[in-house]
């Protein structure tokens, strides 16, 4: 025992401080090898899927979406109108009702229907298109990349809406003159068919290029890793290869 330890002193190993140079390259060996580019062709056929299919797609759901809205909006309005009747004394609910269920009398609900089946038939095309496209171009998962894609979107296209939204309602009144136009027989009906297509361009533009970015984003995301490096072979090997081969 020596004599700091008969006076209760202790000493402690010496520690080594951190070298972060050390430890940058430590993490470097044992990190993955950085994800490789996608070629040029699959980042071309990606977009192409996502701006034909892809808007199809996009196009598609909002044909389906909004023919199955119209279609159930009677039987909203039926009972909207039945609850107002109820808390007004003169009025008959069924009566007030009757007016809406007329709709469903008419060509209403095939109108709703065909529309939506137009939307859903024009989805399953643009899937169609951006599966088979992605196959070509060589994607290991081109179902999971449209899925995905699909859903980023269509996230991303509700956020454009709330932007485009301004936009589409300088429209309107141009509509309402050609609406008008149209029961008067006039010229104005001639905005109608302006202010809609110039509506349906808008509408499929935005699809295209939100569905050409969100298609090479999933696709730039999901590209396959760096193949591993084949480990080298020690220099000893080669001398005893050599020292083994028959003279």
């Amino acid at each position: 025992m020596t004599t700091d330890e008969r006076l209760g002193y202790t000493t402690s190993a010496p520690t080594l401080a951190p070298n972060p140079e050390a430890q940058r390259a430590y993490a470097a060996s044992i990190a993955p090898p950085p994800k490789p580019q996608l070629p040029q062709a699959m980042t071309g056929r990606a977009r192409f899927a996502g701006g034909v299919g892809g808007a199809m797609m996009l196009v598609g759901a909002d044909l389906a979406g909004l023919g199955l809205l119209l279609l159930l909006l009677p039987l909203v309005l039926e009972s909207f109108v039945r609850w107002m009747a109820s808390l007004l004394p003169d009025v008959d609910p069924g009566a007030a009702a009757t007016s809406v269920e007329q709709l469903y009398t008419g060509p209403w609900p095939w109108l709703t229907a065909l529309v939506a089946l137009v939307g859903i038939g024009l989805a399953a095309a643009g899937v169609t298109v951006s599966v088979r496209a992605l196959r070509a171009a060589g994607f290991a998962h081109p179902v999971r990349i449209t899925i995905a894609a699909f859903g980023l979107a269509l996230g991303a296209r509700i956020v454009l809406n709330i932007f485009t939204a301004p936009f589409s309602s300088l429209l309107s009144p141009l509509l309402e003159r050609g609406f008008e136009g149209l029961a008067d027989g006039g010229i104005a009906a001639v905005g109608t068919v302006v202010g809609l297509l110039i509506a349906c361009a808008m509408n499929v533009a935005i699809a295209s290029a939100t569905g050409m970015l969100t298609w090479w984003f999933v696709a730039h995301l999901t590209r396959p890793a760096a193949p591993e490096p084949e480990p080298e072979e020690p220099a000893w090997s080669n001398l005893l290869r050599h020292h083994h081969l028959p003279h």
